[in-house]
């Protein structure tokens, strides 16, 4: 798995409809009203923020790697396309098991509580009750010293458990051979240290940003598995409140409060010292994330059908080409009918 193959395949979904650092945006999880729309217009769910630290160095060095071997080329208008050649490849790539827009991060947490009870609990059966503790997050010491309240961390019986269940886990996710063998080798035990990155990127011969990948990737696939499973005990326990509940940011969550008070946009703006620009993408962001967002307290439900027709007509999202054919619309109103009619798929 490699960023550059990632990459394309998000220029391809893109369609020649966005800049290059569109991508870079939506991996780093950028919570601006454009990459938000982004990851609904286009269904680019599963790719938003699973590299929140990735720098531009690297990423232009995958942009370059996809140009050098002619899989994307820049229009006049510096928009980002896949070559002929692009989208076959594209095409032809499996695609990831990446959940970002409903873990966005949090799938390291988890890793970070299960790893932290995996090495009190080696210890405390070695008869080692003191050790000093792999994660320094306070709020990852403090659950899992609310875990250890009600098991016994000491007990075979518990350390069997997790054993099996993230055995069962990792067979039924379907991660390959390599991604079992990051995972193992990132928990640490009684006189066992967690492996660097450097030293699997060493020992699978492959550059660490393809290692983290793998490694992001596995984490998603066992989350899927636990959050379907009904007979685990201990994986869904370290697993909770991992999802996201709320898919607005906390800004726009503030503005949907009000306008559910009744408050119309012109008073929250006033209410909130916001630009009324910072509204509407407040208001975009509901259109985008709520299924009963009134829409037609906006647009008659004709102009949206009319829009969402168009679209499917000439196989853009563009608001400057559309906005050329609704002129009587403003762009925020087709923004909210692309937010709420048009997106890929709601999880």
């Amino acid at each position: 798995m490699e960023l550059s193959s990632i990459l394309l395949k998000i220029i391809d979904q893109l369609d020649g409809e966005r800049t290059i650092y569109a991508g870079y945006h939506l991996l780093r999880g950028k919570r601006s009203g454009q990459t938000l729309q982004d990851v609904e217009y286009y269904g680019l769910k599963p790719y938003f923020h699973i590299i929140p630290n990735c720098s531009k160095e690297i990423y232009d060095e995958a942009v370059n790697k996809l140009c050098q071997a002619h899989l994307i080329y820049f229009a006049a208008d510096s928009f980002a396309h896949t070559t002929e050649k692009g989208k076959m490849e594209a095409q032809a790539i499996a695609e990831p098991q990446f959940n970002g827009w409903n873990y966005r991060g949090r799938e390291l947490l988890f890793f970070s509580r299960l790893s932290l009870i995996v090495q009190a609990a080696s210890h405390l059966k070695a008869g080692e009750p003191s050790f000093m503790p792999i994660q320094k997050n306070v709020e990852v010491q403090s659950f899992v010293k609310e875990f250890a309240r009600s098991y016994s961390l000491k007990d075979p019986v518990f350390a069997s458990t997790l054993k099996e269940e993230l055995l069962h886990c990792m067979e039924k996710s379907g991660m390959t051979e390599e991604q079992k063998f990051i995972l193992i080798h990132r928990l640490s035990g009684y006189r066992l240290t967690g492996w660097t990155w450097d030293q699997l990127s060493e020992q699978l011969q492959y550059p660490v940003a393809n290692v983290r990948l793998l490694y992001i990737e596995s984490l998603h696939r066992i989350l899927k598995v636990i959050e379907a499973s009904k007979d685990m005990a201990l994986l869904p326990k370290i697993a909770e409140n991992i999802k996201v509940t709320s898919y607005l940011t906390e800004s726009a969550n503030k503005t949907k409060q009000l306008f559910e008070m009744g408050l119309p946009m012109t008073a929250i703006a006033g209410r909130r010292k916001l630009k009324m620009s910072t509204i509407e993408d407040h208001f975009v962001e509901m259109a985008i994330n709520d299924q009963k967002f009134p829409l037609t307290q906006f647009v008659s439900e004709a102009e949206a059908q009319a829009v969402v027709d168009k679209v499917r007509q000439i196989g853009t999202k563009r608001l400057r080409i559309l906005k050329d054919q609704f002129p009587a619309l403003s762009y925020f109103q087709l923004r909210l009918i692309l937010g709420a009619r048009t997106g890929g798929e709601r999880s």
